[in-house]
């Protein structure tokens, strides 16, 4: 296996032979100067220019060369290379937009049609799923026809995943493509392999709905197949994804170290788990750039202490344990940590440790303002995990709806999208916080989907621990109904939800892309999470395999 800068990962990483416990402690031994990054970056830098001629310097403005550049730009997207070129692609966007009426008027390709309404409404311009009824034949149903074309049904597959309330062809297109796809997936139909492993992640989750690192690793892979590659484009894919390697691993090297040197990690409870591998790959789903590195070590962290908490409450504390917690948070002043005992008196250290550690980052960004907002988004989750303790052993049942709403706050959803905004640096400006504080109906949303997932995936456990603050329990109680049957309702409602979302982000317009891009990436950091099996709390599925393919499988030039 090929090293990445000077050091062989193949010897230190491998998370099928590893136990669990140990894999942070493999990050311990990894040693990166900044010589490995000077290496690829230069490499990168004298790429760039080369893909940017090829994309974007074209004289000609007609039409083809129009969806030949918004085609380029699903690439760069699928690649992981967007970031390097958001000032080309935003003009070329605009500029193709303006003349979207004629750029789709005589094009009948369903992959062509279906990609431009993808990456259109990936960076927020409302195009109208209409364009789709120009596949339908006189019957009203989509032509038959449409199914030779693989990667057209692909992409329209992948652009159903776009859909608002109101995109009712796309639901239509949903049955159409998901039938033909997965019976391409079983592999009945001769099909290049590449294109049979592209399909399947789609059908695990689609692309609209993954988090971009892993997109990125597994495009690469299928790329480097295709007959019509452009070797420039995939090279510097291949050197783009080595250096957001070396940022992973001395990220990974830094929470570990930072977590094994804490003073108060001896007071934790034998059974507490440290999570410092699952928690930096969280941190990742908000965003993968280089530029925001420092962005993920500091919401790595702010998971773990968020860990801590909700385990400190929900399982080490008695009502009025968690509730002296709670007052002392409330205060924010260590003086009172004398009336907290045992896991609370850890745990409100640990809070103040590591906010200790945001003051001194934001006061030396000249961002001090950020602290507040930070501070006022913890106590929330400490008053909604109170609340939570009382309804799951107090007795006193709340309503659905009202659980649904506590609940979002109390696992996390809004201080996790204003941690991640902390970590956008500059562009993290006071309006975004303000925005996100008035909790818009793409937050409420998104922290109602995260509390659904969660307990779909942790009801069993739930139950066996007689911890009854559960939305499939309030739901089956509230409706009379089966265990299955409010699983069927939630998904639904998950489903809804997704519409929602997506709906929201094409009417905002007050908040800069990257500000709703956190949003975005929050909410597919829940499909990651929870689709298959509960990631974040079960390291022998699929985050062994995630870890392995962004970490340790090769990626040779």
């Amino acid at each position: 296996m090929e090293a990445v800068g000077n050091f062989d990962h193949e010897s230190s990483t491998n998370f099928t032979k590893l136990p669990s416990s140990q894999w942070g402690d493999q990050f311990l031994k990894f040693s990166i100067a900044d010589s490995d990054f000077d290496v690829l970056e230069r490499e990168i830098e004298v790429l760039k220019p080369k893909v940017r001629k090829n994309i974007f310097m074209s004289s000609s403005r007609d039409k083809d060369a129009m969806k030949r550049t918004i085609l380029s730009i699903h690439l760069l997207d699928s690649l992981g290379l967007s970031y390097h070129f958001e000032k080309e692609i935003e003009e070329s966007l605009k500029h193709a937009f303006e003349k979207i009426e004629d750029l789709i008027a005589d094009e009948n390709k369903l992959y062509t049609i279906s990609t431009i309404f993808r990456v259109f409404r990936t960076y927020g311009y409302y195009m109208s799923s209409d364009v789709f009824n120009k596949f339908k034949g006189d019957d009203g149903k989509f032509k038959e026809i449409l199914k030779e074309d693989v990667k057209g049904m692909l992409s329209f597959y992948e652009a159903v995943h776009f859909g608002t309330t109101t995109d009712h062809i796309l639901d239509e297109a949903l049955s159409f493509t998901l039938n033909h796809l997965e019976s391409l997936a079983t592999g009945h139909t001769a099909i290049p392999p590449h294109l049979s492993k592209l399909i399947q992640n789609a059908l695990h989750i689609p692309q609209h709905r993954n988090i971009q690192a892993l997109v990125a690793r597994e495009y690469i892979s299928f790329y480097e197949h295709e007959e019509d590659r452009d070797e420039i484009l995939l090279k510097l894919a291949k050197l783009n994804f080595k250096f957001l390697q070396l940022h992973y691993f001395q990220e990974l090297k830094t929470i570990t170290m930072w977590w094994t040197e804490l003073d108060h990690t001896s007071n934790f409870p034998p059974n507490f788990r440290e999570r410092t591998v699952e928690t930096w790959f969280a941190a990742l789903m908000m965003y993968f750039e280089p530029q925001f590195s420092l962005g993920r070590i500091m919401s790595a962290k702010l998971y773990l202490v968020i860990t801590f908490i909700d385990d400190a409450c929900d399982t080490y504390g008695s009502i009025s344990e968690v509730e002296s917690l709670v007052d002392c948070l409330e205060r924010w002043d260590p003086d009172y940590m004398k009336n907290l005992q045992g896991h609370m008196k850890t745990a409100f250290k640990f809070v103040m440790y590591l906010f200790k550690e945001y003051e001194e980052i934001l006061r030396s960004q000249g961002r001090s303002f950020v602290l507040e907002k930070m501070i006022e988004e913890f106590k929330i989750i400490a008053r909604k995990n109170l609340e939570l303790v009382k309804w799951a052993r107090g007795g006193n049942v709340p309503s659905f709806d009202e659980y649904i709403e506590s609940g979002g706050a109390e696992i996390g959803t809004y201080a996790t999208i204003a941690c991640s905004i902390m970590g956008l640096g500059e562009i993290g400006k006071k309006e975004a916080f303000e925005w996100l504080i008035s909790r818009p109906k793409l937050v409420r949303t998104l922290g109602a989907k995260t509390r659904l997932m969660d307990d779909i995936a942790d009801f069993e456990e739930d139950m066996e621990k007689g911890y009854t603050a559960n939305a499939v329990n309030y739901y089956m109680n509230e409706h009379g109904v089966t265990k299955e049957e409010a699983n069927r309702e939630l998904e639904k409602m998950n489903g809804d939800m997704n519409k929602i979302v997506n709906e929201e982000c094409l009417k905002i317009t007050t908040m800069p892309h990257r500000i709703l891009m956190q949003s975005i990436n929050y909410g597919r950091s829940l499909d990651v999470l929870y689709t298959a099996d509960d990631v974040y709390n079960h390291r022998e599925g699929k985050l062994k395999e995630y870890m392995s393919l962004l970490l340790v499988d090769p990626i040779l030039l």
